[in-house]
């Protein structure tokens, strides 16, 4: 995140005692062309047959009378058809006892969910866009009576891109997932998290 930046100052401050007076408007300039290349640079908005891969992480929990803690990992790509809409394809997988590991029960999964995202907002620094998406999976219990159940996962969430250069991004999600295993018919996960990671636009 962008701070203020005080040093700025200080070093004209300090330029203005020790430069001779010729060199202090060169000076000046130098900085302020650094400062505005920097720090305004135009990057260039999503096109048209643009592709852009990414790597987002969240926190996944589960509770069992005392909470697992672990990871959700998602590796998307997305081809843009307009400027505006553009499909991806998105491959998870969750471990729920990847930091903490209190239940003795362990849940993996993995998939694949294909999505349509919209963007609300396609500038040059920032990207806003509004996503959905179904897919399925597979999930990997050991609860002792059943392995490799599958999935059924929708989501439909808002997310948003700061380009800090032509070709690389920091990318933040805010799906809400809802998963259900079909096999035993039962919910394997419901709520919204975020997502954080970074993408690289080809």
């Amino acid at each position: 995140m962008l701070g203020s930046f005080p040093s700025i100052g200080i070093l004209f401050d300090s330029f203005e005692r020790t430069t001779k007076p010729k060199y202090m408007k060169s000076q000046k300039l130098f900085f302020s062309i650094l400062f505005l290349i920097a720090f305004s640079s135009a990057y260039s908005q999503y096109e048209k047959g643009d592709i852009s891969l990414s790597i987002q992480g969240a926190p996944f929990t589960t509770g069992y009378g005392i909470d697992d803690f672990g990871f959700i990992g998602l590796a998307t790509s997305e081809f843009f058809i307009t400027p505006k809409l553009s499909a991806g394809v998105s491959f998870f997988t969750t471990n729920n006892t990847a930091f903490k590991n209190n239940s003795g029960t362990t849940i993996h999964s993995y998939g694949v969910i294909p999505s349509l995202q919209y963007y609300a907002l396609n500038k040059n620094k920032f990207n806003v866009f509004a996503q959905i998406g179904y897919g399925y999976g597979f999930e990997d219990l050991t609860r002792g009576y059943i392995e490799n159940s599958a999935l059924t996962v929708f989501n439909v969430g808002v997310g948003g891109n700061y380009n800090f250069s032509e070709h690389w991004h920091v990318k933040l999600t805010i799906p809400y997932f809802k998963a259900q295993n079909v096999t035993i018919d039962a919910k394997a996960a419901d709520g919204a998290t975020a997502f954080i990671g970074i993408g690289y636009k080809l």
